[in-house]
């Protein structure tokens, strides 16, 4: 990713493709995604099963929020934060019981020690504008847990075989290029979302990249041959 690309423009990039978002999400990964968002969910529960707050961080248009909502119940107290006004839009009206707010990843304005579980799903690669900047934004994540809160990403990931990577590129490149001639309005956003996905890191290094951010006990689970992870760390 070039250094040179703001948080406010990737904010932008979303604000182009927020109706149908959700669509294009589906269409890409077969109607997969929602299921495994409601696997990480599953497993944020298992992992912090004592959780009293929730911060799911980039929520988007709150997918991964309302499916942690489904996970804890309605005990948990559950907030969702992003950048993008127009996400957020679509967010509020699907959950209405759900705080939203719009906040940048590097900058949330909560006090330390916050929430018991901070989440993130198939966004944190968008935060990878340099190795610096995703460092800032981890090391905020890790600002806002309580002391033995845990922390998970739900994401892509570059797997290990060269088959199933070669796979997955060819994949990600064809399907992206049959969406920017659907929708050629919202070509740069759909490119901005494919290379992030083909630039991201493999499982082993995210953990490094935890740890390297402070964060305790990085580990990682499968969630689709090597193309999806589940990493959870503590603070």
């Amino acid at each position: 990713m070039p250094s040179k690309t703001s948080e406010l423009a990737i904010a932008g990039f979303y604000d182009g493709i927020y109706l149908f978002y959700e669509k294009a999400n589906s269409f890409l990964t077969f109607g997969l995604d929602l299921y495994w968002r409601r696997r990480a969910a599953a497993l944020a529960r298992l992992a912090a099963p004592g959780a009293a707050s929730a911060l799911d961080a980039c929520c988007g248009t709150g997918d991964f929020t309302r499916a942690l909502r489904g996970a804890f119940g309605p005990a948990l107290k559950l907030t969702g934060a992003d950048l993008s006004a127009a996400m957020l839009s679509v967010a509020r009206p699907k959950a209405p019981s759900i705080e939203f707010i719009q906040a940048e990843a590097k900058a949330l304005p909560f006090p330390d020690a916050s929430f018991d579980l901070v989440t993130i799903s198939f966004a944190i690669r968008n935060l990878n504008l340099d190795r610096e900047r995703l460092l800032a934004a981890l090391r905020e994540f890790r600002r806002v847990l309580r002391p033995g809160g845990v922390f998970l990403n739900l994401e892509t990931t570059r797997p290990a075989n060269r088959l199933l990577w070669l796979a997955m590129r060819l994949y990600v490149k064809a399907v992206i290029g049959l969406l920017n001639r659907v929708s050629p309005k919202s070509r740069s956003s759909y490119l901005f979302l494919r290379n992030t996905t083909l630039t991201w890191y493999s499982a082993a290094e995210l953990e490094a990249l935890l740890l390297e951010a402070g964060f305790a006990a990085s580990s990682h689970a499968s969630l689709f041959p090597g193309a999806v992870a589940v990493h959870t760390a503590l603070k």
